[in-house]
C-alpha cells in the first residue's frame, strides 16, 4: 500500500501560497532599497547644488531659479520619503503575512512528516509479520515432513 497523505492538496497549496507571500515581500524590500538609494541621490545632488551656489556669485536671475529648483528638489523629496515609509509598512504587513503562510506551511508539513512516520512503522510492521507468519508455517512443514518419517 503506497503512502497517502490526505491533505497533500492543502500542503501543495499551502507551498504555494508561502512562496507568493515571499516573492512580494522581495518584490516590496527590492522597491523599498530602490527607493533609499533615490532619496540619498536626491538629498546629496541638493546638498551638493546648494553649497555650490553658495560659494559661487549668481545673478540674481539665476539665484531665483536656482533656489526654485532647489525647493522644488525638497519638496520632491519629502514626498519620496513619505512614499518610503508606506513602502516600509506595506513591507511590515507582507512580512506578517509571509510569516503566517510560512507557519500554516509548516504546520501541515509536520502533519505530513508525522503521518509518513507512521506509514512506515506500519509498513515495518507488516513486513515482519508476514516474514514471522513465513517462517511459522516453514517451520509447521519442517515438523510435520519430519514427523511423518518416524
Amino acid at each position: 500500500m503506497a503512502f497517502e497523505f490526505q491533505l497533500e492538496g492543502v500542503l501543495r497549496i499551502r507551498r504555494l501560497m508561502e512562496e507568493q507571500a515571499q516573492r512580494r515581500l522581495g518584490e516590496c524590500l527590492i522597491r523599498i532599497r530602490a527607493a533609499e538609494r533615490r532619496l540619498a541621490e536626491a538629498e546629496a545632488w541638493s546638498e551638493a547644488t546648494a553649497r555650490a551656489c553658495h560659494k559661487t556669485r549668481l545673478p540674481a536671475a539665476e539665484w531665483g531659479f536656482v533656489d526654485m529648483v532647489l525647493r522644488r528638489t525638497q519638496e520632491a523629496i519629502r514626498e519620496h520619503r513619505r512614499q518610503l515609509q508606506a513602502e516600509e509598512r506595506r513591507a511590515t504587513e507582507l512580512r506578517s503575512a509571509y510569516l503566517k503562510a510560512r507557519i500554516e506551511r509548516r504546520k501541515l508539513s509536520s502533519l505530513r512528516e508525522q503521518a509518513w512516520k507512521l506509514y512506515e512503522a506500519e509498513t515495518a510492521r507488516r513486513e515482519q509479520d508476514e516474514l514471522d507468519e513465513a517462517f511459522l508455517r516453514n517451520r509447521e512443514r519442517a515438523s510435520g515432513a519430519s514427523m511423518t518419517t518416524i
